[in-house]
């Protein structure tokens, strides 16, 4: 019996292997989108559980594991009958990293993790090529892993100048003749990789692997003649391709740190968050996204410098001039990978508008989500303020007041995105903002539930009245998404950016905003 009982638990432990999914190792973007897929000799991860030991195992010398595993874990590859085993870097229970060998057939395949026995298996497409690039926050989005020549990291605190010549590492460049499990020689791929930095093209100066396996390098040099800021957008395209695109910091020569002109990445605020290694924000959002709610969103929050300049920077907005893009899986709620240390501002927050009264209550500490209603039932053109009582334990009283001009609205709008040519949207109402968002989702049904979404922001000047959307950035829209429950394309939406800023004390920046955005869904071909 006891014999009998001890199989049946090993049996059961055995049998737990299980995958979620496989991503490029940099850019980590979900399966089914335009841009997804594992490059041949890029570095990919599997997500999971029952992966390999409890207790993560890395490679430690050259030549790199392969048939032999690594903690008892090996991956192999099958695509149109032919099976490559993969190089090892490193195996725990929840995920395996490897790379994919470069012989390895393009194409729809099959990937199987087996641990001491067990294996689970999950679909993997193969392509010749598609660049992720690393962010500083691990998660594929926001600024960039891009080093100088000296390899020290370009972030808000150390931007980059135009003319400043710039190493972006990723992987997924594409195929080598190397022997992967060995330290690759350094030899231009010729692939004709692009590097854009806002939408201008910036000059390649080489692109292939660095020094260990499976991690590619693109040296750059930066345009001149871009606005630059604290977000500018990032974007390479390979092969007709389009990876994550990222933001990097871009300020003008001998200033040593960026600077936006509105929201809370302004010099004279990085800066301080310099000088005092932190900085305290609060966010006070009012905002909605088409036929959506009318919603309050309030986070009062704690950013050491190290975690202000990897994150978003308290908005997913870009600077001006820019384009950025998010890819989710399973939600269309971005959501930064660097979860900052909330602050209490109080037990709630009581919001006055033009059409009422309202009380959010606080769901945790310093942060307060809440559907204020149907859309256009609370938030209109017109007068508001928002207070938090007797304030809280790291935040004091505060009583802050907006008026939000009459919303912006698209003046052009096409029926069809064609993804191959820019996209020149115009509007009216802009110029009683200082600037304007332009907003695209678009969702990809993946079966049993699943769904992965690709949403991108712009962010323009009110006034101007026109912004072009590149085709860089609509490359990454699905044909077969969903830009509505039921409704096949993608949302384009745009919203006027009403912020202004306020003291209170235990904030060193503070800003109440609204974003009231409106739009339609457009075919993608």
């Amino acid at each position: 019996m006891r014999a009998g009982l001890l199989a049946f638990v090993f049996a059961a432990v055995l049998s737990a292997a299980s995958i979620s999914g496989v991503t490029n190792a940099a850019g980590t973007l979900p399966p089914g989108l335009p841009n997804s897929g594992v490059a041949q000799g890029a570095i990919f991860v599997v997500y999971g559980a029952g992966l390999g030991p409890a207790k993560l195992q890395q490679a430690q010398s050259f030549p790199l594991p392969a048939t032999q595993g690594l903690g008892g874990t090996t991956v192999q590859v099958t695509v149109g009958g032919v099976t490559e085993t993969c190089i090892m870097i490193y195996s725990s229970d929840g995920q395996v990293a490897a790379i994919l060998p470069s012989a390895t057939p393009v194409g729809l395949g099959t990937l199987t993790v087996n641990y001491q026995g067990d294996s689970a298996s999950i679909a993997l497409q193969v392509v010749t090529a598609t660049f992720g690039t690393y962010t500083l926050n691990e998660g594929g989005t926001g600024p960039a892993v891009v080093t100088d020549a000296n390899y020290n990291a370009i972030t808000m605190v150390n931007p980059a100048h135009p003319g400043q010549t710039l190493i972006l590492w990723g992987t997924g460049l594409g195929a080598s003749t190397d022997d992967e499990t060995l330290p690759p020689q350094q030899v231009d791929l010729g692939t004709g990789v692009q590097v854009y930095i806002e939408n201008q093209p910036a000059t390649v100066l080489y692109a292939g692997r660095s020094t260990d396996p499976g991690l590619d390098q693109i040296n750059f040099t930066v345009p001149t003649g871009i606005s630059g800021g604290c977000k500018t957008s990032l974007a390479v395209l390979e092969q007709g391709v389009v990876g994550n695109v990222t933001t990097m910091a871009i300020a003008p020569a001998g200033q040593s740190t960026c600077g936006d002109t509105l929201g809370f990445l302004t010099q004279a605020n990085l800066k301080k968050a310099v000088s005092t290694g932190t900085l305290n924000i609060a966010d006070v959002a009012l905002y909605r996204f088409g036929s959506n709610s009318d919603t309050l969103a309030a986070d009062f929050a704690n950013y050491p410098v190290a975690s202000l300049v990897s994150s978003y920077g308290g908005s997913v907005r870009p600077s001006p001039g820019s384009c950025t893009a998010y890819e989710t899986y399973n939600t269309s709620t971005v959501i930064d990978p660097l979860a900052p240390l909330r602050l209490d501002a109080g037990p709630n927050l009581l919001v006055t508008g033009t059409l009422g009264d309202k009380t959010v209550i606080a769901t945790s500490t310093g942060y307060y989500p809440s559907v204020l209603g149907a859309a256009g039932s609370f938030i209109e053109a017109g007068a508001y303020a928002v207070s938090n009582g007797s304030g809280g334990a790291d935040v004091g009283v505060f009583d802050w007041k907006l008026i939000v001009p009459a919303p912006v609205g698209f003046t052009n709008l096409p029926a069809v995105i064609n993804r191959s040519q820019d996209l020149t949207v115009t509007w009216s109402g802009g110029s009683a903002f200082p600037l304007v968002s332009i907003f695209g989702v678009s969702g990809v049904p993946q079966g049993g539930g699943n769904t992965s979404y690709v949403q991108f922001y712009c962010t323009a000047t009110g006034s101007a009245g026109q912004f072009t959307i590149p085709t860089l950035i609509l490359n990454l829209l699905p044909t077969n998404g969903y830009g509505a429950a039921g409704v096949t394309g993608a949302a384009i939406e745009i919203a006027g950016v009403e912020e202004h800023a306020f003291a209170v004390s235990g904030i060193d920046v503070a800003i109440f905003n609204s974003l009231t955005y409106s739009g339609r869904v457009l075919t993608v071909q």
